[in-house]
């Protein structure tokens, strides 16, 4: 009897030492999960605050838009009026340069050729700069020189 008892009491110790075993092994499974579940619960609270940040962005840029929008049209409004109440309409012509400014300071054919090719490249209407009136300057006051200089 004595027998029976010390291996009834070996196999509860066996069976003690495997359910404490599993018994850790859950343990250890459940705070691997609650650090994930940590791990997640801090992503989100970080995402929350960047989504908050850009949303109080969007707020203030579309607030700035609506401000911007206003003056523009503001100005717009001034400047019809301006427009309306003037005298004299706003000509074109009024803003073309002489065509001597261009060729000041060229005393030979040679150089009012050169000066003629270098102006043709900047103010060709075909050009970025390129202007019709300042344009036909140009040519006349290059035809006038090229004939004074023959």
């Amino acid at each position: 009897m004595a027998k029976d008892l010390t291996c009834q009491g070996n196999v509860d110790m066996l069976e003690f030492d495997d359910r404490q075993k599993e018994l850790e092994k859950a343990w250890g499974d459940l705070l691997k999960e609650k650090r994930e579940v940590e791990a997640r619960t801090n992503a989100l609270k970080q995402q929350e605050l960047q989504f908050q940040l850009k949303w109080d962005m969007l707020i203030r840029e579309t607030q700035r838009l609506s401000e911007d929008k206003k003056r523009f049209e503001l100005k717009k409004r001034f400047f019809d009026e301006v427009a309306a109440n003037s005298a004299s309409p706003i000509r074109e012509e009024e803003n073309i340069v002489s065509g001597e400014m261009f060729f000041s300071g060229v005393s030979t054919a040679k150089a009012l050729k050169k000066r003629y090719k270098d102006l043709s490249k900047i103010y060709h209407p075909d050009g970025e700069s390129g202007d019709n009136a300042t344009f036909a300057e140009i040519n006349r006051e290059y035809q006038d020189l090229k004939e004074s200089m023959n």
